[in-house]
């Protein structure tokens, strides 16, 4: 009866340890997952380049941009400048010269009014939590992997015209972001507790 109690009792400590590591390493996919940040209707990085290369200045209306993709009315987070504000983009601080401008944003800022700029910022990330289980959920570590990718494309509207365009990003974004806290659950605590006692010294 002993004999069997100890085999049982073994088979269940087994377990055990075979369901934390499962665990720890994430294999019973407990661990939160926030997915899809996304603010554009472009699929993949690929389909803002396709829309970039359609745009083409000094013929492409403004009107034409909503087909194309970019609908300064609907994508959200889209600013949009005045020649101040384009001014102020291409030229902070006085890094650079007017003079050495591209022609077509000097034509631009010069038109003041009749000058305006769209900056669209379609990105589509995922963030997943990854790692240990129990030091994630303790406050001990907690280990972040985004993916994705992001885009950023500016349009010099002059005239009811695209007169000028450029555009930048990370065609694929591959990152960890850790945060270690040695003293898990009460690192906040311990923190506070400084802070408190040093409020509390300066009297």
């Amino acid at each position: 009866m002993r004999v069997e109690r100890a085999r049982r009792y073994a088979a269940a400590v087994a377990s055990t340890f075979a369901t934390l590591a499962l665990v720890g390493c994430g294999g019973l996919g407990l661990l939160p997952y926030q997915s899809d940040v996304c603010n554009s209707s472009f699929k993949t990085y690929k389909e803002v380049e396709t829309a970039y290369e359609t745009v083409t200045p000094g013929a492409t209306r403004a009107s034409d941009l909503a087909a194309i993709g970019f609908d300064s009315s609907l994508a959200p987070n889209v600013e949009v400048l005045s020649y101040l504000g384009i001014i102020e983009r291409f030229m902070p601080r006085d890094s650079i010269r007017f003079d050495n401008l591209d022609p077509k944003v000097q034509g631009c800022i010069d038109a003041r009014d009749r000058c305006t700029a769209y900056v669209f910022k379609p990105e589509h990330l995922q963030e997943e939590r990854v790692g240990n289980f129990f030091l994630d959920v303790f406050g001990f570590q907690r280990t972040t992997y985004d993916h994705g990718w992001s885009a950023e494309v500016v349009l010099l509207i002059q005239d009811g015209r695209v007169a000028y365009k450029v555009m930048s990003g990370k065609p694929r974004i591959d990152e960890y972001h850790d945060k270690v806290q040695p003293l898990g659950p009460f690192q906040d605590i311990t923190g506070t507790v400084v802070r408190s006692a040093s409020s509390f010294l300066k009297y």
